[in-house]
């Protein structure tokens, strides 16, 4: 369903999708016997099974995705922080040697990965798209479209490893903490912290608490330095986004 923003988008790449496309993705996929006649007919074009597998697309992103999605996004822009800081300090090399673990090897200009299926990806000036993944196996991916010479491939990166801030991003989610939070922060450092959450501008903090651009510039600041939220720019916006750690400060039960 390629780099889809929500599931409504997913659901209409998949709709779309060509015949082609469909059988690629599915011709190594272990159907149960009672099962092949209709994954034939998804194969084929059948439009009744590609919308029996949208509506289970759509039930499985309401209770695996949707409830945790702004704790997942947060963690993930997180983790894109801290290889952009990877690579501004040792390049490229720096970063592959990093992210790459036992199951990959940077040898210069070579990456090597293990993979189930044998093949030379030669990227001739496409690039690598490097993707941190929270729903994935625990080792590192390599991914490329097959149907699109031109599109870049992309190394998918595991960053789950069952810490306890990881833990965090599955649990107490829809939890109030609000009392206790406010006590230890100070009411508006906590609204600023919340509002975080999904990621948000400097302004439209300010917009949000009533308070002014200096002063949520000031409360984000102190958050960044406590390592509670982390701050890019995005154009000539900064966008602010609460960290792991902050996530476990409003997540962990005795502030619920």
């Amino acid at each position: 369903m390629g780099d889809t923003a929500s599931i409504d988008e997913a659901v209409d790449n998949l709709m779309a999708a060509p015949r082609a496309l469909m059988r690629l993705e599915l011709e190594n996929v272990n159907f149960h016997p009672s099962h092949r006649s209709w994954a034939r007919n998804l194969v084929d074009g059948d439009r009744e099974a590609r919308v029996q597998v949208a509506a289970a697309l759509r039930a499985c992103h309401r209770v695996t995705v949707a409830p945790y999605w702004s704790r997942v996004r947060s963690h993930l822009s997180e983790v894109r922080a801290a290889y952009v800081g990877t690579m501004a300090d040792g390049g490229v090399d720096q970063l592959l040697t990093t992210l790459c673990g036992p199951l990959a090897r940077w040898r210069p200009p070579v990456l090597e990965v293990v993979h189930p299926h044998d093949a030379d990806i030669h990227l001739n000036g496409r690039g690598l798209v490097i993707a941190p993944t929270v729903f994935s196996t625990q080792q590192v991916e390599l991914l490329y479209p097959a149907m699109d010479p031109v599109q870049a491939p992309i190394l998918a990166v595991p960053t789950l490893d069952g810490t306890s801030l990881d833990t965090a991003l599955w649990e107490g989610a829809g939890k109030s903490t609000a009392p206790s939070l406010d006590d230890l922060l100070g009411r508006t450092r906590a609204a600023v912290l919340r509002a975080t959450v999904d990621g948000c501008g400097t302004t439209e903090l300010a917009r949000r608490l009533n308070i002014s651009p200096a002063t949520a510039s000031h409360h984000a600041t102190v958050l960044r330095n406590a390592r509670l939220v982390t701050t890019r720019h995005e154009g000539k916006t900064v966008l602010h986004t609460v960290t792991s750690l902050g996530l476990a400060l409003l997540g962990q039960s005795p502030l619920a």
